[in-house]
């Protein structure tokens, strides 16, 4: 279609913003098959309606087919529009609902991986006190990597997230909830003798450097053994020290409910190695909160109410 055939868009019917919310899921799950469940609707029936709002667009939005689901520049740019008109919607409704003090529509927090086990965490606390408070909320938890977290904000696919401090600040609100200590750790029954940091070269042994974290890539750096290795997530440095080749930061809280399936024991002078990890609710300044995100914070600040804990 040629720039001259292109009308303009004068008014935003029903039908765009249906059009664009359906876009949105295709989008943010990744293609037509994905976003089946998600909008309970067969792929023909989805790959119409993205067909419909390509054509009132006058341009293609996304590329789909058997070399998979890409978005095109302008799809880009459609996905942010949906994304504002969704957030501005949402605005409207709540101020309505407010009035009637009822709490709607949809929460999605993302949550650091394995925060569950610990005892400072009671994010599961506060998530039972809004449902008790809002039953008519659809609650969306979405559990990934602290990195992932901070694309899922920047991208809007998440309102609020609990996970470490984030780069950038000045794009974010956050608040102080819990800490968790991290210790250097060994697979024990792998070695016949205690293992310490002056060992690990004649042993053998390397050392996990987990993406983001600044303390195992230092570690790493100075001791300079030439067989480390590179984790994200969690359990992927659990995975490698579980293989007795590897030392590797983890939680105490992680380590205690793995104790069943692993001797995981801290290395030998790695108590100067102890670090802790401050974990916060973060959101963007730019995207004021809905009425059940701030519900949400404010019960987060009242079960976590040990904010200002030492390093």
């Amino acid at each position: 279609m040629s720039l001259a055939q292109i009308k303009p868009i004068d008014t935003l019917t029903e039908n765009d913003l249906r059009l664009m919310r359906i876009f949105r899921v295709v989008a943010e799950s990744g293609g037509l098959s994905a976003a089946e469940l998600r909008l309970n609707m067969e792929r023909s029936t989805i790959s119409r309606h993205i067909k419909a709002l390509e054509l009132r667009l006058g341009g293609c939005i996304c590329l789909r087919g058997p070399s998979g689901f890409e978005l095109t520049e302008l799809g880009q740019t459609v996905l942010q529009a949906a994304i504002s008109a969704c957030d501005t919607l949402d605005t409207v409704r709540d101020r309505l609902n407010q009035a009637r003090n009822i709490l709607t529509g949809d929460l999605v927090v993302g949550i650091a991986d394995n925060c569950l086990s610990n005892p400072r965490c009671r994010v599961a606390m506060a998530l039972a006190e809004l449902s008790r408070e809002a039953p008519a909320l659809r609650l969306h938890v979405v559990v990934q990597t602290p990195a992932n977290l901070v694309r899922e904000l920047h991208d809007r696919r998440v309102h609020l997230c609990i996970n470490g401090a984030v780069s950038h600040d000045e794009d974010f609100v956050r608040h102080e909830l819990f800490d968790e200590e991290f210790r250097l750790y060994v697979n024990r029954s792998a070695h016949r003798d205690p293992v310490g940091l002056s060992d690990l070269r004649n042993l053998g042994i390397g050392v996990v450097t987990r993406v983001g974290d600044p303390y195992s890539e230092r570690l790493a750096a100075r001791l300079g053994l030439p067989n480390d290795a590179v984790a994200v997530g969690l359990e992927a440095v659990a995975t490698l020290i579980a293989s007795g080749s590897y030392v590797g930061f983890l939680p105490k809280h992680y380590v205690d409910v793995l104790a069943s399936r692993f001797v995981f024991e801290e290395v030998q002078q790695g108590e100067t190695q102890r670090y802790r990890s401050r974990f916060y609710l973060n959101y963007e300044r730019s995207r004021p909160l809905t009425a059940s995100g701030r519900r949400f914070r404010d019960l987060l600040q009242a079960c976590h109410p040990e904010q200002a804990l030492p390093a």
